[in-house]
């Protein structure tokens, strides 16, 4: 992959690799610095999930202010570009997934996004790319969940899907010859029957890995 502004080795191996292809492509610097004890920072979190260091993975961060569709946004469209991955995009509602799609459009815009790579509409709700994968946003049904089969899948504002939805979602990924199948669970912890209740309890029985982090994480600049 060759632009003005950069030349990548394709696969990404490495996390310093991946943060340059981030910055240099996409225009986007994640924090990295740990401001709470018992939270992570979004770089960590968004490097377990690039590099697949487990088949599930779960965010926890604030509404608004945590940053997490901006953050799946780039998550998914960095694996879309450089492993190749197909990628859905699934949300509380239809708008949630549309809302992570449109900040994927505006890394498009980006001055040195490889768009050479594009053959169809970016803010279509099925882009296709020149590798032959796609990225797909799904509605918020059964229907659209049981449908297809990609490596990644990534779902915002899990708090907000409901618990059947989800379970029927979290059959959706299969792994490639070249990519892991790989799943992000990232939400608010709004209700304490709800669903995220529902994805730590799980999280904690399987050993899923859980990232949380605050504003303070997601605004923290390096020292």
């Amino acid at each position: 992959m060759k632009t003005p502004a950069y030349d990548f080795v394709l696969p990404i191996r490495t996390e310093e690799t991946l943060r340059r292809f981030v910055r240099l492509a996409l225009g986007v610097t994640i924090p990295d610095v740990q401001v709470c004890a018992d939270h992570q920072t979004p770089w960590r979190a968004f490097a377990a999930a690039y590099f697949a260091k487990s088949s599930v993975i779960v965010w926890e961060a604030s509404r608004g202010f945590g940053g997490k569709s901006f953050l799946l946004a780039a998550l998914g469209l960095t694996e879309a570009l450089t492993v190749k991955a197909n990628v859905n995009l699934l949300g509380g509602s239809g708008e949630q997934a549309e809302r992570v799609h449109e900040y994927m459009g505006r890394f498009w815009q980006y001055q040195n996004a490889p768009r050479q790579l594009l053959t169809g509409d970016p803010i279509a709700r099925g882009t296709r790319l020149a590798g032959g994968n796609r990225i797909q946003v799904l509605m918020a049904s059964s229907k659209s969940v049981r449908g297809p089969h990609p490596e990644r899948l990534r779902i915002d504002e899990v708090d907000e899907v409901a618990v059947d939805l989800l379970d029927a979602a979290l059959g959706q990924t299969m792994a490639s010859d070249q990519v892991p199948a790989q799943t992000v669970l990232s939400s608010t912890h709004q209700y304490p029957d709800g669903t995220m209740t529902e994805v730590l309890q799980r999280a904690a029985a399987k050993a899923w890995p859980v990232y949380k982090w605050c504003y303070k994480e997601s605004s923290a600049q390096p020292g």
